[in-house]
């Protein structure tokens, strides 16, 4: 059926104005909320490292293409560009759908109400009627060879964009965090009503807490929150003078011990009766227990001070292994070394991760160094102003320092980092509402993604713990459990 020359005037003109109505509203929308369209394009797994360049290139693409399509002399031309603009969202859509690690929110407008699959069939509409447009001014073997090779770039170059964007990520840190949905919500929740609580330790089934002001009293829930159990520790010998009492849950076992005295307690949970395993003289400022005899410490070195990691055995007399090369001095060897320190028992490994910098390193159990890390911010170098105090021949700090890694907590093969720094495309408003975590996979050091912990009535989390099951927080006088998705347990490894 041969169609008249009128009708085939109506059917470009029709097939124009569509694409003329949809590349205007698409790029007004996202021209005027154009930061939140950085934000969601930042948060792509394939376009995220282009995103700043995408955000003002495809609007000015849309708009550059509408008005052409309104100018008769390159209307043949626009929608040749139409077509092919249409198919690279498209190819887009089905990457994501099919060839990302998540899918990530769609874009904005009406559009965003639209799955993406619904979405993926939308372009592929607006992909025929581009090239029915152009089969009906130039026929059939000229719309084939265009679409084919139209096709072919347009496959080549997303699929181009895509390995070039993970490539960046992993090696270059472009600071972008990966933020999907469905990787952790808040399920559970109490209010404790005192903001002195914290996190002693947990299981998959108990969380455990403990408070400075009632050392040796143990508070236990359950895992969904919902019954307590209080609990009081009996010590073996009390006359000891103490300053800060700290508890420390390993299950099955419990742990007491203060900074400020060379006394470490231990017994099970099933009884809570503490005896001393450990009344010999080391100094320590923070510890980890593998078991009852073998523990991690940080100390420091008797004349310059500087942090240092120990194994120490407290099998029939006291051994204390130094490994003086594990932490790595930028200034001071005090401060600038500063960090937290974490065991994870399934891997048997420790993690050490610096406070002021983006970097953390892993051990074995005899502090041998295996690997070392970076955190996804570009902080490298401690941001420190440190002052000599010759009277009293101490270090202190000037100003307050730059912090970058705040807390950490592993489970299995993961480590939770709570940074405290900003990343590219980012929401402000976010910002100010909630606290970003970031994971990490220890057996490759790679970064995985990241979740919000929203503010509890204004109250800032300022406590975690993980279990292979959910992040336990605490935030302000609120216990809170963030359930893992799927996104995180499917990388958990025994």
């Amino acid at each position: 059926m041969t169609l008249s020359p009128t009708i085939k005037t109506n059917i470009i003109y029709v097939v124009a104005l569509l694409h003329i109505v949809l590349f205007t509203y698409a790029a007004v929308s996202k021209l005027m909320d154009f930061e939140n369209f950085q934000v969601q394009l930042g948060q792509s797994p394939l376009l995220s490292v282009y995103a700043t360049t995408i955000t003002v290139l495809v609007p000015s693409v849309e708009i550059v293409i509408a008005l052409a399509l309104v100018i008769p002399k390159y209307r043949l031309k626009a929608l040749y560009a139409s077509a092919f603009l249409m198919f690279l969202f498209t190819v887009y859509i089905f990457m994501i759908l099919h060839f990302t690690s998540f899918v990530p929110c769609s874009c904005g407008g009406v559009l965003e109400r639209l799955s993406w699959n619904e979405h993926l069939i939308f372009n592929l509409v607006f992909v025929l009627i581009g090239i029915l447009a152009i089969l009906i001014q130039k026929g059939v073997k000229h719309t084939l060879i265009i679409t084919l090779v139209g096709s072919t770039v347009g496959i080549l170059f997303m699929t181009l964009l895509f390995l070039t964007s993970e490539t960046t990520i992993q090696k270059e840190n472009p600071f972008i965090r990966r933020l999907p949905q469905g990787t952790a919500a808040r399920v559970a929740g109490i209010d404790l009503r005192n903001t002195s609580y914290y996190l002693a330790g947990a299981t998959t089934e108990k969380v455990y807490l403990a408070h400075p002001e009632a050392p040796l009293q143990v508070f236990e829930y359950d895992a969904n929150l919902k019954n307590q159990k209080a609990h009081t520790i009996t010590l073996e010998r009390e006359n000891y003078p103490f300053k800060a009492l700290q508890l420390k849950v390993v299950y099955p076992y419990f742990y007491i011990y203060d900074k400020t005295v060379p006394v470490i307690y231990s017994g099970l949970v099933a009884d809570w009766k503490a005896k001393i395993i450990n009344d010999k003289e080391f100094g320590f400022n923070e510890i980890v227990f593998m078991n009852q005899k073998q523990l991690i410490i940080r100390t420091q070195k008797p004349k310059t001070f500087d942090n240092v990691l120990a194994f120490v055995s407290l099998e029939d007399s006291l051994e204390v292994k130094f490994n003086t090369d594990l932490l790595q001095k930028q200034t001071d060897g005090i401060f600038d070394t500063d960090g937290t320190l974490q065991y994870s028992h399934e891997l048997d490994k420790m993690v050490y991760t610096y406070y002021y910098r983006n970097q953390y390193l892993i051990a074995d159990r005899q502090l041998q160094l295996e690997k070392r890390g970076t955190t996804i911010d570009t902080i490298t170098k401690a941001k420190l102003k440190i002052v000599k105090v010759e009277k009293s021949n101490t270090t202190k700090l000037a100003a307050p320092p730059f912090m970058v890694n705040k807390l950490t907590t592993v489970t299995h093969n993961l480590v939770f980092v709570n940074s405290m720094l900003r990343g590219r495309f980012e929401s402000v408003n976010v910002w100010r509402n909630a606290t970003v975590v970031d994971v990490y996979d220890l057996t490759n050091q790679h970064y995985l993604l990241s979740f919000y912990v929203y503010d509890e009535e204004t109250f800032r989390m300022k406590d975690f713990t993980a279990t292979k099951e959910a992040l336990y927080v605490i935030s302000g006088h609120f216990l809170l459990k963030y359930g893992f998705g799927e996104r995180i347990t499917s990388k958990l490894k025994n």
